[in-house]
């Protein structure tokens, strides 16, 4: 085998071991990222059960109308913010320091 061929056979190599090794780092990367979202899946299809209970949309039905329109909306966006807020808070201790 000539000098040039042996060259091209090890950078060959090389770069096919180099493949490999992104290969596995993108592998291991797709894999954490798909544990995040399979538990995002998990919180969401959780959230959209119990709002579909017909016990909570009686509830939030029954406060609408006891507190009329301009009362409940606001409820609403005060809990909204304070949801926000949790979140951030969750979140930031989640935070690796």
């Amino acid at each position: 085998m000539s000098e040039r061929a042996r060259e091209l056979a090890e950078r060959r190599a090389a770069l096919q071991l180099r493949a490999a090794v992104q290969r596995r780092e993108i592998a291991r990367e797709v894999a954490a990222v798909e544990a995040r979202l399979l538990a995002a899946d998990r919180v969401i299809a959780l959230t959209r059960g119990v709002l579909r209970h017909p016990a909570v949309i009686g509830s939030a039905l029954l406060v609408f109308v006891l507190l009329g329109r301009a009362r409940a909306v606001r409820l609403l966006g005060q809990a909204a913010l304070l949801a926000g807020g949790v979140r951030g808070l969750v979140r930031a201790a989640r935070r690796p320091l």
